[in-house]
């Protein structure tokens, strides 16, 4: 609903609705990343034909090669020592003079590449499909996950619109389950790639289509506190995905556990209601008015036919206003030229939106390389959002979107940064993951205030498209942030540099835009070029 009357705020319904949510959001928290596991980094070894007492055998299940075996004590005859500064050290091995595996039997002055290759696990596709010594193979899995993201906004947005926002949050929740389930059943990497890229296409806007669904119910006053009640879940779902993958220990069950669940959602259509704003767009006002007088209801609120009738009348005329606004496209594109004011915004945002997105996404990928176990450090990484969230809906509106959003771009900087000063040795590291969950906490928070921020800087007629184009700018970000640890081979510390470096850039930003708290949004281009007014318990959108 649009704010006003009995809908605004939280009721019976509005907890009813967000329980529902929940479970398609935490599924897509599940799965949003799960490349970080199902393409995880896996050590491995030449293989000596030669020296091996262990007889390869196909990856499959979940296997892990006992520490004598991949470490045996003919290694350094036969392999060049690994280091961590040499990674392509572990393709190569000594060349091979004799038919024995003695001292004498190779030329330790000579490299030549492997013709095989032993895993320590098989847990991951690295194994299963041999992409060893082609990193570059494994993190494109995450690129091509985040394309399908990018494709994926227009088509599920052209359903929402076209046949409403339940359609669209069924649709993606379980295209994502059939198409996931079928992935874990392909027989190479070219197949994987293609089953991902399906997958993401399809299922990748739920939580989009959830956020719609609630803020059309909530108000859109409501949209910092719909952000903490859609994250609880989806930072919930991604540290499941942790430890998912800890008790399968293999990809392919976990993918056969994790994704049959999301086909509890085609119920959805029975449980959910839709949005009252879409139904009155779309001219089904019998609908629309039995699912108000349902809410009313469940909300113990006492209203007319009378009432709710002009409240529908109401949600029509906004949204037949909305339409009518997005239609004048040619008015943007010359209002781009005109005004220099919408020119350093949209130059602002953008550059916001690469860098929070590149970062968010690029400590999560990240997560592996800190010390411990992977399993827990990417929980932590991914529960770190809770404190984000809490921060974020008690202070913009307290202290203001600028002052918290660039809080909150230093906060990630510094601690980032910072890490490339710790020592590697000794006992330092706890402090390096302290810093890294304290980065993650700093990008979550500049993250979630862009939206509410981006959409407030932007006049009313062009504020929803100009939103988008900066939520697809920001998706160029995602798609690098996968490729971000082969920046390692050349240093340790260069991948959590440059996640520090982009927020620092961002945070200079901050001062080319005004702040809107307590002030009066704009409503045409020609008003961002007025200072605005300042106004108390303004209800404006």
């Amino acid at each position: 609903m649009s704010g006003e009357g009995w809908s605004a705020g939280w009721g019976w319904w509005q907890a009813r609705l967000a329980l529902l949510l929940a479970v398609p959001v935490m599924l897509t928290g599940l799965y949003n990343t799960n490349y970080v596991f199902l393409a995880a980094p896996t050590d491995y070894r030449c293989y000596v034909p030669q020296c091996e007492e262990y007889t390869m055998v196909p990856p499959s299940g979940a296997f892990e090669v006992p520490t004598e075996v991949f470490q045996p004590a003919w290694r350094a005859r036969a392999l060049p020592p690994a280091a961590p500064a040499r990674p392509g050290d572990a393709c190569l091995q000594f060349k091979a003079t004799g038919p024995g595996c003695g001292q004498h039997d190779f030329d330790n002055t000579t490299l030549e590449p492997c013709d095989q290759f032993l895993y320590r696990t098989h847990s991951s596709i690295v194994a299963e499909f041999g992409l060893a010594c082609a990193e570059w193979k494994r993190t494109m899995v995450g690129t091509v996950h985040n394309v399908g993201m990018l494709i994926s906004l227009p088509i599920i947005g052209f359903i929402s619109d076209r046949w409403g926002r339940r359609a669209a949050l069924v649709t993606s929740a379980v295209g994502a389950g059939l198409l996931g389930l079928c992935k874990s059943f392909v027989t190479s990497y070219h197949a994987y790639l293609l089953a991902e890229l399906a997958e993401t296409i399809l299922g990748a806007s739920v939580y989009p289509a959830a956020f719609v669904l609630m803020i059309e119910w909530l108000g859109v006053q409501q949209r910092i506190f719909a952000s903490l009640v859609l994250g609880i879940p989806l930072s919930g779902g991604a540290a499941l995905l942790a430890l998912l993958d800890y008790l399968t220990g293999y990809w392919r069950l976990w993918a056969r556990i994790a994704y049959p669940p999301s086909f509890l959602l085609l119920l959805y259509p029975w449980l959910l209601p839709e949005s009252v704003r879409w139904l009155a767009s779309r001219g089904k006002h019998s609908e629309a008015l039995s699912v108000l007088k349902q809410a009313a209801k469940c909300n113990n609120s006492t209203v007319s036919e009378e009432n709710l009738e002009k409240m529908l009348l109401s949600e029509t005329e906004q949204a037949n206003n909305k339409i009518a606004a997005a239609e004048d496209e040619d008015g943007l594109v010359r209002a781009f030229f005109k005004y220099g004011a919408l020119r350093r915004r949209l130059f602002v945002c953008f550059a916001w939106w690469m860098s929070a997105v590149f970062v968010f996404y690029g400590l999560a990928v990240r997560a592996h390389a800190l010390s411990g176990s992977p399993h827990i450090n990417y929980a932590l990484v991914a529960t770190a959002e809770l404190p984000a969230l809490v921060l974020n809906t008690l202070l913009l509106d307290r202290i203001g979107r600028r002052p918290l959003l660039t809080f909150a771009f230093l906060l990630t900087a510094v601690s980032l940064i910072a890490i490339s000063c710790i020592p590697q040795e000794g006992g330092w590291r706890w402090l390096g993951t302290a810093l890294y969950l304290s980065g993650k906490v700093g990008a979550a928070m500049s993250l979630n205030a862009l939206y509410v921020y981006t959409a407030e800087l932007f006049p009313t007629r062009a504020r929803q498209r100009l939103l988008a184009a900066c939520s697809t700018c920001g998706r160029v970000g995602s798609l690098l942030a996968p490729l971000t640890p082969l920046t390692a081979a050349y240093r340790w510390w260069l991948p959590t540099a440059l996640f520090g470096a982009l927020p620092l850039c961002s945070a200079m930003l901050t001062r080319l835009v005004p702040d809107t708290l307590h002030r009066r949004l704009p409503d045409s281009f020609a008003d961002l070029d007025i200072e605005a007014e300042p106004v108390r318990n303004d209800n404006h959108c």
